[in-house]
Order: structure tokens, then C-alpha cells, then sequence
């Protein structure tokens, strides 16, 4: 039937209303978006036109595309096939020629092309028309400007009477076809914003289209060319691929995993034989259908997938989630992805694990639901986590166990800056296992942090000290590692926080709650042994001395702090309590109840003017405390002191001394050099000790002398003043012995005990004519060798010293 000419001026208006409608209302769509909505359109600009391009691919070859971009303009070429008027009229009527499923183009959706509209209302195309197999010269506007549908449908009227002049023209054809150009102005500040998105997003996905589209050999940026280097298979696993991409300025690497048009990918580094998995920006589309599907950001899965059999929505920014397709193509995705996690878990070589493990749930997908719910499962159970330790071996563990149990313990903090340090000490405790320094924190974006302050300080309840050092590296500096975990606790939670949940150790090291414990404010020692001899549980409730890191705390509650007085008024209500019931019941005094009575009392005589002050009511009556029997032990005692012209304060020093020395004495250890030097240290500690000596010196030369001169075998001087005055030392004198010269050594014998204070003392003894004489006040004996051997017991004498 022929068409009639009215009628076919009426067949083309209606195919330009329809045009113009389609354009218009697209146009509307676009501009009227939110501004959220135009940065993403935006974004997509750089896409629409390379999956243009794609289309363009002449069979059997590649493509090379061109960017080039300036503060005013882009220029965006290809030397894919030219356009046809068939290409045209699509562009221009935005009615597509071909139907959704022909060929699987990528570019099937001519709207697309609409959205590029946001960067320039006019785009300027040049290069090669084809007509008859020949070509010729392509300069070609395509306008989208104006306010209205009217103007849409004259500017779109005007374009398709250029498209019948240029395929009217009878120009000079060539056998060769020109590069395709897309010329954009870019004027608005917004726009140009937009544009250096894309082009972030070119550069970060260029490695992805170049691995995944077979029609493209290289991409070109601002002179920078990428292109598909190398690309190997591994030996132990077919499907797995490492791809190189090279440009002029660097070298990115990509492993792949291929499968049933499926194919899995993420970017590596290779350095000192080791692979390291590099983080997947959070700009990078998960989704690829040979290009980047913008909008597919969060998709749930860890790395990038690819199939050009992916079918999407209309926008192209995600896939549709109730296609049975879709379904399967994920699902050969997750098993690509289980064998990349296999193959960490088996080799030693690969690095960083976690920066292809962060995955994001989601409820309202069933495809991303099942992505997420089977590879959360396997990341959690392979052994892909290093672990840290102090010999350095390399060991990776799961993040659960068989059963699913957590057994790897990731530091977190409050406050960000204190991870690291807290890090540092758990470091040093090896009751859970931690990732490594340089892991940890990437593990956290994986599983999240775990391991808290409240955690390690939950572990010390019901514990004690000893239990902790068989957790730490050093365990001689428990305290000091205690105080660097509750500061650092304080400063990230605050010490109120801290205050209301720390477990802290006591004075019997048993950890206990805070707010159950004390300061200690330098109460004295004695008397906190006393109160607990008493039955007071003192101890168990004053925070261990070691512990400082609660200072501040302390500072500002007052109230929880207990002092001498404190403790004394206990001792008195212990005390009274007992003294009472002995009274009262008329109980006998345990033999136990008086040696605490007797160290209570002791106290009182060193400490007379304190013990005033803080046993207002038990001084006065401290002779309570005494039986009969201690009393007079106590005199004897008092006796002796004064008998020997000791001062009472003097004591204690008199008794240290004296312990100092017999410890330097029995030890075998000691040279005789180290033995002199120590002892003439304890000698001249004090003036209090030095005049205790020279008395006891005295006594003894003068009643030696007195001994030796009424012995016949011996000549000494007629007076003691005379021998003095002709002696070697202090304590070395002259005297015959049976008509021969000798040196007589004078020492005390006071507790049954000689002890030499002095280098010439040595010196006489080292010879083998003198004489060692002893006196204790009562008695003048000579002590010879075998004596000395026969009263120490000493049948082994060591020359190595000699």
C-alpha cells in the first residue's frame, strides 16, 4: 500500500513529537534531579561515552580511546567504527534501532548518552561519516539547549534536516575513517567539579575495564596511556590470574579469579617475593558489567565482580536483585572468592588479607543477603589472620573457632589515638591472641574491635597478681605494666568511668572493685601487720603501694582514703574487744593474742610521741598489754642497755649493724678484700656505732693486758698506757712470748663472735708469729686455728681467694 505525501508529513510529526517527548521528558528528569542526583549522573559521564565507544569496536579488534581535558573543555575521541545515519538518527531522536537484548551492547540504552547533557547542553561531535562503505568529514552539534518542549522539538527538527544535508552531500569520500570525537565546554564551576570525579573514577577503574572489556587496548589520560601489560596464570590454580596494566607513569597489578563469565577481581603489590592485597576505595563500584556500575559502592561483597551477562537496571547503577541469572552469577562470584581466601590460607606469601575481607550487610537485597551471609561465614573461619608473638614466627588463625567461639582478641579504643598503645600492652600479655601491629587496625574495619579495656580488666575478677605474671612477656614489672593499662584507661574513658568498674590489686595482691579499696596513705607497716594479727582486714582493702595510677582520683575523694589514725582506731577497737572479754569472761590470754600485744607494745616505746597522738585511750593503759612475765623479760633486757651505756634510740641502728655484719662474715662468696671493705663501711656508717666499738676495743686491750702480765711466759710493758703508745694499730701490740718477739691481736668476743674491723688485724694474721686474744667483759682466751675450725665446722678450706 503506498502512504499518501500528507500522510507522510503526518507519519514524521508524530515521530518527531514522539522524539521530542522522549528527549523532554529525560531532559526534566536530569535538571530536575537533586543536586545528590546530578553528582551522580555527573559521574557517569566519562562511562556513557567509553561504553559508546565499546559499541564501536570493529570486529575481531581493539579500540584505543582518548581523554583530554582542560579547565575549559573535554575532548573525548575513539578510532572505533565512525557514525552511520542510522547511529545519527538514534542520537539525535533518542529511539533506538535496536531492541534491549540484541547483541548484549553495553551502550543498548541511548539515554544514557542524555545524562552527558549536565557537563554541556550543546556537544560538538567531529570525525568520519560512512555512506556506500566510504567515508567522509564529520562536523555534527548535538543541542539539547533550551527552556521548553517547543524548543526541544525545533532544535531536534533542525538536527534531522543537518543529518539529511550531511547524508545528502556529495563531498570528496575517503577509503580511511577519522577518530570520533565528543567536544564538551565546561563553564560552570559545579561542572567542572563533576568532570574531576570522573576522572577520579577513570583512574581508579581504568586497571578493571582494561582486565574485563576485550574491545579496548588502551585508555589514554591527558597523554598518560594505560594498557594491558602481561598477564600470567597461576600453577596451582588455573582460574587465578595476575594482570599488569602499565601507563606511562606507573604500573598497577591485578589478581583475578575466571569462571562461567565470571570473573572476580581486586588490586595487589608485589614486593620482596610477598603479595599484599591494597585497599578497595570506597568509591570503586563492587559491580561491573565490563564497565563500572556507579551506584554499587556498598554492594555486598569484598571485591570487584564482572559479567558482561549481568542484567541491569535501566540507570545502570545496580543489578536487578530478583533475576534468577543475577542469582547464579553471583553465586559462581562467592565460590571465585572462597578459592581466593583458600589460596591465602595455603600459601605464606600474601600480605594484608583484611583489605578484600571488609563487607557490608544488608536486609533489603536477597542477592547481596546470601553474598554476604556465605562469605561472612568462611572470612571468619580461615585461618587468614597473622598473629603477634615474640619469636617472631609467622602464624595466621581464624577469627573463630570450629564452633564458631571468637579467640582473636582486636584492640579498640574511645578515642582513636590510643589504639596503637593499647595495642602495645596487650603486646605483652598473652592470655588472647592479637593481630600484629601493622593488621590489627584493618582487621577492626573487618570484624570490628572486640578487645576493650572492660575486657582485660573483666579477665582480673576473682584473680590475683600471681595469676596475672604468668600472662605477661616481663614478669618481674607486673605493677608498672598495671599502670600503664589503668592510665591509659583513664585517659581514654575518663577515671570516673574507670573508677566505677577497675578491679585494682590490694596489699595481699588480690584483685578486688575499686570502689571497695583504699588509699594507703603512708600508713606504717607494723601497725597494719598488727591490725591484721587482730582479725582486721585492712590489707585486702588498701590499694596495692605499687599502684599510682589513681592519684588524681584520690586527690579530689578524699574520703576514700585511710591514714594512720584510721588504723590505730581500728587496733584500739580490736584490742578493747579482747581486754574486755578478759575482763569480763575472764578468759586466759592465748599465747598468740600476747606476741601481737608484745609487737603492739614494742611499737609504743619506739614510737612514744605518735603513739600519744593516735592511742589516746590504749596508751595510757599499755600496761595491759604485759603479762608478769613479759614485763620482767623487758627489764632484763633495759638492763643490759643501760649497763653498756647504749642510748634507747640507738638501738636499732646497734642491731642492723650487727646483722649487717654476720651476714658479711658467713658469706662464702666474699673475698677477703670485699669482707675488710664491707666492714669498715658498717664500721663508720654512724658516729652512734663507731663509739660503741672503741668502748668494747678498750675493754678488751685493757683487760688482755691485765691477763697476759700475770703470765710468766709473757713480757709486756709495766703499764697499759706504755703499751699503747708502742702499738701497730688500734688493736695490734707487741709482747715475747717465751723470749721471742710476737704480735698479740686483741677483739671481743661479745655474743660469742669475733669480728675484724681493721687492715692490720689481716696484716698480724697473715704472719705466723702472733697471738689472737678474745675477751667478752668476764674472760681472756687465745683462739688458735684448730679452735677456729673445731667451733665453725669448716673442714673444706677454698684457696682460690688466698
Amino acid at each position: 500500500m503506498i502512504i499518501a505525501v500528507s500522510n507522510k508529513g503526518v507519519l514524521l510529526n508524530k515521530v518527531l513529537d514522539a522524539s521530542s517527548n522522549t528527549i523532554w521528558d529525560e531532559l526534566k528528569k536530569i535538571r530536575e534531579s537533586s543536586e545528590l542526583e546530578k553528582r551522580t549522573i555527573r559521574r557517569r559521564w566519562i562511562w556513557e561515552l567509553i561504553q559508546n565507544a565499546s559499541d564501536c569496536t570493529p570486529k575481531g579488534k581493539k579500540i584505543d580511546i582518548k581523554v583530554d581535558y582542560s579547565n575549559k573543555q573535554i575532548v573525548f575521541s575513539h578510532n572505533g567504527l565512525p557514525f552511520s545515519y542510522e547511529n545519527l538518527l538514534d542520537l539525535i531522536t533518542q529511539i533506538s534501532s535496536k531492541q534491549s537484548s540484541e547483541e548484549k551492547k553495553t551502550g543498548k540504552f541511548g539515554t544514557g548518552f542524555m545524562s552527558t547533557h549536565l557537563l554541556s547542553d550543546i556537544v560538538q561531535i567531529q570525525g568520519s561519516f560512512i555512506q556506500d562503505n566510504k567515508y567522509k568529514k564529520l562536523e555534527f552539534a548535538v543541542d539539547r539547549s533550551g527552556d521548553n518542549y517547543i524548543d526541544i522539538k525545533n532544535k531536534t527538527k533542525i538536527m534531522l534536516e543537518q543529518l539529511d544535508i550531511i547524508s545528502e552531500n556529495q563531498e570528496e569520500l575517503h577509503e580511511e575513517y577519522e577518530n570520533t570525537k565528543f567536544i564538551y565546554s565546561i563553564k560552570d564551576d559545579d561542572v567542572k567539579a563533576a568532570v574531576e570525579e570522573g576522572i577520579v573514577d577513570l583512574k581508579e577503574t581504568i586497571p578493571y575495564v582494561l582486565t574485563f572489556n576485550k574491545n579496548i587496548n588502551s585508555i589514554t589520560y591527558n597523554g598518560n596511556c594505560y594498557r594491558k601489560e602481561k598477564e600470567k596464570v597461576s600453577p596451582s590454580n588455573k582460574k587465578l590470574k595476575a594482570v599488569q596494566i602499565k601507563s606511562s607513569d606507573s604500573i598497577k597489578d591485578l589478581i583475578i579469579l575466571e569462571e562461567k563469565n565470571v570473573t572476580i577481581g581486586c588490586a595487589i603489590e608485589n614486593k620482596d617475593n610477598k603479595l599484599s592485597f591494597l585497599p578497595i576505595p570506597n568509591t570503586m563500584p563492587k559491580i561491573f558489567c565490563e564497565f563500572p556500575l556507579l551506584g554499587t559502592e556498598e554492594f555486598s561483597f569484598p571485591i570487584v565482580v564482572n559479567s558482561n551477562l549481568f542484567e541491569v537496571e535501566r540507570d545502570r547503577n545496580a543489578i536487578r536483585d530478583s533475576n534468577p541469572v543475577n542469582f547464579e552469577l553471583i553465586k559462581v562470584a562467592v565460590s571465585l572468592y572462597k578459592e581466593l581466601i583458600n589460596y591465602c590460607v595455603e600459601k605464606t606469601i600474601t600480605r594484608n588479607e583484611f583489605n578484600i575481607c571488609i563487607l557490608k550487610p544488608t536486609t533489603s537485597s536477597i542477592i547481596q543477603s546470601y553474598s554476604y551471609e556465605e562469605i561472612n561465614k568462611h572470612i571468619n573461619k580461615s585461618a587468614i589472620i597473622p598473629i603477634h608473638n615474640h619469636e617472631g614466627v609467622f602464624k595466621r588463625l581464624a577469627f573463630r573457632d570450629s564452633d564458631y567461639n571468637v579467640i582473636i582478641g582486636i584492640p579498640t579504643t574511645k578515642k582513636s589515638m590510643h589504639r596503637d598503645l593499647l595495642w602495645d600492652i596487650l603486646s605483652n600479655y598473652d592470655g588472647v591472641p592479637i593481630p600484629t601491629k601493622e593488621t590489627y587496625v584493618g582487621w577492626a574495619a573487618v570484624f570490628g574491635g572486640n578487645l576493650e579495656f572492660s575486657w582485660l580488666n573483666n579477665t582480673f575478677k576473682d584473680s590475683n597478681i600471681d595469676k596475672l605474671v604468668v600472662h605477661l612477656k616481663e614478669k618481674d614489672l607486673c605493677l608498672d605494666w598495671l599502670n600503664q593499662f589503668y592510665s591509659l584507661w583513664i585517659r581514654d574513658a575518663g577515671v570516673e568511668e574507670v573508677a566505677e568498674s577497675a578491679f585494682t590489686p590490694n596489699q595481699i595482691n588480690e584483685f578486688v572493685q575499686f570502689g571497695n579499696i583504699y588509699l594507703d596513705e603512708n600508713i606504717d607497716n607494723e601497725l597494719k601487720q598488727i591490725l591484721t594479727l587482730l582479725g582486721g582486714k585492712i590489707k585486702k582493702q588498701l590499694l596495692n603501694k605499687g599502684i599510682t595510677s589513681f592519684k588524681q582520683y584520690f586527690e579530689e575523694h578524699r574520703n576514700r582514703i585511710k591514714d594512720n589514725e584510721v588504723c590505730c582506731d581500728r587496733i584500739e577497737f580490736k584490742v578493747s574487744e579482747i581486754l574486755g572479754k578478759e575482763t569480763v569472761d575472764s578468759i586466759e590470754r592465748e599465747e598468740s593474742t600476747q606476741r601481737v600485744f608484745n609487737r603492739l607494745t614494742d611499737w609504743f616505746l619506739l614510737n612514744s610521741q605518735r603513739s600519744k597522738e593516735w592511742f589516746k585511750n590504749l596508751y595510757p593503759k599499755r600496761m595491759m598489754l604485759s603479762s608478769p612475765e613479759e614485763n620482767l623479760r623487758r627489764y632484763k633486757i633495759a638492763e643490759k642497755i643501760e649497763e653498756n651505756n647504749i642510748k634507747y634510740e640507738d638501738l636499732d641502728e646497734i642491731i642492723n649493724n650487727r646483722d649487717k655484719i654476720m651476714e658479711i662474715i658467713t658469706n662464702s662468696e666474699l673475698s677477703r678484700d670485699d669482707i675488710v671493705n664491707q666492714l669498715k663501711h658498717v664500721i663508720t656508717s654512724s658516729k652512734e656505732m663507731k663509739d660503741y666499738v672503741e668502748r668494747l676495743l678498750s675493754r678488751s686491750i685493757e683487760n688482755v693486758f691485765k691477763y697476759l702480765s700475770g703470765l710468766k711466759n709473757y713480757e709486756l710493758p709495766a703499764t697499759l698506757e706504755q703499751w699503747r703508745k708502742e702499738s701497730y694499730s688500734d688493736t695490734v701490740f707487741p709482747s715475747k712470748y717465751n723470749g721471742k718477739d710476737i704480735r698479740i691481736v686483741i677483739r671481743p668476743s661479745d655474743y660469742q663472735k669475733i669480728i675484724f674491723y681493721y687492715d692490720e688485724e689481716l696484716e698480724a694474721l697473715d704472719d705466723t708469729d702472733y697471738q689472737l686474744w678474745t675477751d667478752d667483759g668476764e674472760k681472756q682466751i687465745m683462739v688458735t686455728l684448730g679452735d677456729l675450725l673445731k667451733t665453725t665446722g669448716i673442714s673444706k678450706i677454698p684457696l682460690n681467694k688466698i
